[in-house]
């Protein structure tokens, strides 16, 4: 189970090309929104006057270019993309309990990772984790940049929106 409002999904365009990205840099962009559209039919929206959203046009237009799936949480009200990280595509390897959770060896990393009790849909990618891990499946984990909490894992086949509330 993936978080409320999350997108997960190869890009499909963008409203702006990346040279139009580029120049939104130096100058006041012409447009102030570029929309993403994903496989999915799912769209989310940059605003070009933030800075950050300038930075995540190109880096989704890279994915794009590379075919890479991207991990997006979009606003249910304003349509606005609030997160971008880019979902790893794993091997499950060992699953030690932990006392806050679990963690989990992502076969292609050194790096420790983990799951905690206290998220909200802990059990479901537990689940998602262990099936993965007995199958021998790859799968798709998405994990904050910073401590390497996992925050979404789903089957390659299962890539796309996520119902908006």
């Amino acid at each position: 189970m993936a978080e409320a409002n999350a997108v997960v999904d190869s890009v499909s365009s963008l409203s702006s090309s990346v040279t139009e990205v580029r120049t939104a840099r130096s100058l006041k962009p012409s447009s102030p929104l570029v929309t993403v559209t994903f496989q999915s039919g799912q769209s989310g929206l940059l605003d070009m006057n933030v800075p950050r959203a300038v930075v995540w046009a190109e880096v989704l237009h890279s994915m794009r270019e590379a075919n890479h799936p991207a991990y997006v949480e979009i606003d249910p009200e304003t349509k606005y993309i609030t997160e971008l990280l880019q979902p790893l595509e794993v091997q499950v390897g060992e699953i030690k309990e932990t006392a806050s959770g679990v963690e989990v060896e992502l076969i292609i990393s050194h790096a420790r990772h983990y799951l905690q009790r206290t998220r909200p849909n802990f059990r479901d990618l537990l689940n998602e984790l262990k099936a993965a891990q007995k199958q021998g499946t790859k799968v798709l984990v998405t994990e904050t940049l910073d401590d390497h909490q996992i925050i979404d894992v789903r089957p390659l086949e299962k890539l796309g929106a996520v119902k908006l509330k």
